[in-house]
């Protein structure tokens, strides 16, 4: 009886593997428990999690939904350390799943949020500084370089993320069209004014922000590109014209040299080679200037983007849309 109450617990309820049940002759007729085989439970240290006692705890194996005060860190971070309403629900997978070389949290240890060493989570907040909490780098000149901050937020980690959308993903920043909030339509989560009519979207690779830029607005790019196609052949046709007029000229003095013409006829070639100067040269070279000044204006000078100084100003660089 007591061999087989051995092989029972064995089974049922041991942290062990299904090669350790194996090595020991332990008779199997089922999937072990607690090995993780076909997805049973998987055997882990014990650990406790310090939930804040503000929120509600639903556990299951090393999977955790919490929800309400939920702080980003322990007890002693977010807002509510403060007593100030920041109710967060909190999906997490792998509690420090990164910690101690990847082993994990530690045997009978008690472990905090930690979006850090977590292996996986999606927190969304009624207040916080999300870019802080991840431990983003944001853009220098907003807000002191603390990005957004005391704002409802969502953040996603792991170590990869992907979003499918089957007909189309689109992201799209600002306010919301149609709805009934009054005349300043509708307002941040604080219920104040959203001043920025396009906030901006950026997209930042290695959490750093040396290399920001405005991404290329493709038609604008493209229109400027057949604008500049269009003067650089002007300027071949002058290029064009000059050698045409030179090799009349050289012609002249050729023949004015080996005595086939008199030296009126070289004379005479000389004021056809300045007319056409004057009328094809000069003035076409006059004219080709004058649009690539106006081609700099209308596509590579932000100044009078959004103006309407320039009706057909159609600058390069998004002003919203951001990446390094």
């Amino acid at each position: 009886m007591a061999e087989e109450k051995k092989t029972k617990d064995l089974l049922t309820g041991s942290c062990t593997t299904a090669q350790s049940l194996i090595d020991q002759n332990v008779p199997i007729n089922s999937v072990p428990l607690y090995t993780g085989l076909f997805n049973t439970r998987v055997c882990r240290p014990s650990f406790t999690y310090n939930y804040p006692p503000g929120s509600k705890n639903v556990r299951n194996g090393g999977a955790y939904i919490v929800f309400g005060q939920v702080p980003p860190g322990g007890v002693t971070s977010g807002y509510g350390k403060s007593g100030i309403p920041a109710e967060s629900i909190d999906l997490v997978v792998g509690r420090h799943s990164s910690a101690n070389d990847g082993k994990g949290p530690s045997e009978d240890s008690w472990v905090d949020n930690n979006f850090g060493t977590d292996a996986a989570r999606i927190y969304i907040s009624r207040l916080t500084d999300i870019d802080d909490a991840f431990g983003l780098v944001s853009d220098p000149i907003v807000n002191e370089g603390k990005g957004l901050i005391a704002r409802s937020g969502i953040g996603i980690k792991a170590d990869g993320v992907r979003i499918i959308g089957r007909e189309g993903v689109r992201i799209t920043t600002g306010k919301m069209q149609g709805g009934k909030f009054g005349g300043q339509g509708e307002p941040n989560s604080l219920g104040g004014n959203i001043s920025m009519i396009a906030p901006k979207i950026d997209l930042v690779a290695g959490n750093n922000y040396n290399n920001v830029q405005g991404v290329a607005l493709g038609e604008n790019t493209r229109d400027c590109l057949i604008a500049l196609s269009e003067n650089i052949n002007k300027i071949y046709s002058v290029i064009a014209t000059i050698t045409e007029a030179q090799d009349e000229f050289n012609l002249a003095v050729a023949r004015g040299c080996a005595k086939v013409a008199r030296l009126g006829d070289i004379v005479s070639a000389g004021t056809i080679v300045k007319a056409k100067y004057a009328i094809n040269i000069h003035e076409a070279t006059y004219r080709s200037r004058l649009s690539l000044n106006t081609w700099e204006l209308n596509y590579l000078n932000p100044k009078f983007a959004g103006t309407g100084v320039f009706p057909q100003q159609k600058y390069i660089v998004s002003p919203n849309v951001r990446t390094n």
